[in-house]
């Protein structure tokens, strides 16, 4: 019998928080985000035999800062992150600030405070491995281009997707590698047509055919973005039609910065 997928959104950003229980237990995947929320999760997680994995789909603070609600459980996360974690380096210790100064300005209590699992808890998922837990058979795949850390994981029993921060209808793509992000975009919409269901890291569940229509349009947005790369065309690049949430706050600074990580000098 499939289990259920439970769902939460954070105040913040919709950011997507998942439980999926099982007959012994649920995975937990990016918990997050404010401790009211991540309070519901633990007790989410209780209800279903308790947490047997916490999984973060990548570094970022809003999906990581959750797990110490999960105490002793152990955390999976792609092998770039643990190398990150485990050798100290600057994006490891950069998230962390970044959660700290959030909080800070916002007044949000973190009785927790800020640190990193670490071996033999912390645990890394390699491409193509398999995280058993229960009848979840969840498969990992590394997908760079937000992040250097990016993992999805798929259910193929039930046509589960889970994809961190791609696909979000939320927001535009959100560029730390262009060539790497197109390369991701391009297997998940060879996966669109495996799945039932998508769900992002911010935003609402989405259906095979919704997930698959983003993909195409960051597909074209980052393509044309490297074709003004190549040419040179910053004012062509400054102009392009955003793939969607123009409206909302922060996205065209956000274009900007994609701008940027192509290699474009802007004005």
């Amino acid at each position: 019998m499939q289990s259920q997928v439970l769902v939460r959104h954070s105040g913040i950003w919709q950011l997507t928080s998942v439980v999926l229980p099982t007959k012994d237990g649920c995975v937990v995947i990016d918990p997050g985000y404010f401790p009211r929320e991540l309070d519901e999760l633990a007790q989410l997680a209780a209800q279903h035999g308790g947490a047997q994995a916490v999984v973060f789909t990548h570094g970022h603070w809003d999906h990581v800062i959750g797990h110490a609600h999960f105490p002793q459980v152990p955390v999976w996360s792609s092998p770039s992150l643990v190398q990150a974690v485990t050798q100290g380096l600057p994006v490891a210790d950069k998230n962390l600030a970044e959660a700290q100064e959030f909080d800070g300005r916002w007044y949000v209590p973190r009785p927790h405070g800020y640190a990193w699992p670490q071996p033999p808890q912390l645990r890394a998922l390699a491409e193509g491995q398999v995280l058993t837990a229960g009848e979840l058979q969840l498969q990992a795949m590394l997908l760079p281009g937000h992040s250097s850390d990016g993992l999805a994981l798929l259910e193929p029993q039930r046509g589960l997707l889970l994809v961190g921060d791609y696909l979000s209808p939320c927001e535009i793509p959100f560029v730390e590698d262009a060539a790497a992000y197109v390369t991701t975009l391009q297997r998940l919409l060879g996966l669109c047509d495996q799945v039932a269901q998508v769900l992002p890291g911010h935003g609402p569940p989405l259906s095979a055919s919704q997930a698959r229509a983003i993909a195409q349009a960051d597909l074209q947005y980052l393509q044309q973005l490297l074709a003004c790369q190549q040419r040179g065309a910053v004012t062509e690049a400054l102009a392009l039609t955003l793939p969607r949430a123009a409206q909302v706050p922060g996205m065209a600074q956000h274009h900007l910065d994609n701008c940027r990580a192509v290699g474009l000098t802007l004005p």
